[in-house]
Parts: C-alpha cells; structure tokens; sequence
C-alpha cells in the first residue's frame, strides 16, 4: 500500500502532536501549507491529534500489554493418557 503525499503529511502532523514535538510539528505544517493543506484541515488533524492525546498512557499500556499478551491457557498435548482421543489421529 501506497499513501500519497497529503496522507503522508497529515500523519507526519498527527504523530508530531501526539508525541508533543514541536519543531517536527512546525516542519510538517510547513510542508502541509505547501502541499495545498488549507488551515482548517490543518486545525482539524491537530484537534483529533490533542482528542486523542487525552488518553492516559497507563491505557495505551494497558491495551498493548492486553493484545500481546500471550495465551494463558497451555495448549493440550495429546498422549496415550489424557482421553480426549486425539492422539489417536
């Protein structure tokens, strides 16, 4: 997959907001401007970015830990013990 420049830029925007830099904030603007980006999409991506931002990090935490997580539950192993019959396929 393949973004193109606008997406690109509105990302670049996004994650510097996110992550509170200012001097990638100011560049990505910049090339935003050039790019044709009016100042209301601009403002719009940089209001969704703070909405976003919001969110406590124990929750990005809490959610990443929960999605990689590995299954708790051992997987079965068949042996001529356990009666479920599957070792038997």
């Amino acid at each position: 997959m393949s973004l193109d420049q606008r997406s690109i830029i509105l990302a670049q925007i996004s994650a510097a907001v996110a992550c509170n830099a200012l001097a990638a904030l100011r560049l990505a603007i910049t090339e935003g401007t050039n790019a044709g980006l009016s100042k209301t999409e601009i403002q719009e991506i940089i209001s969704l970015a703070k909405d976003i931002q919001q969110q406590p990090i124990s929750h990005v935490t809490h959610l990443t830990d929960q999605v990689l997580r590995e299954p708790k539950k051992k997987a079965h192993e068949h042996s001529a013990h356990c009666g479920c019959g599957g070792h038997h396929a």
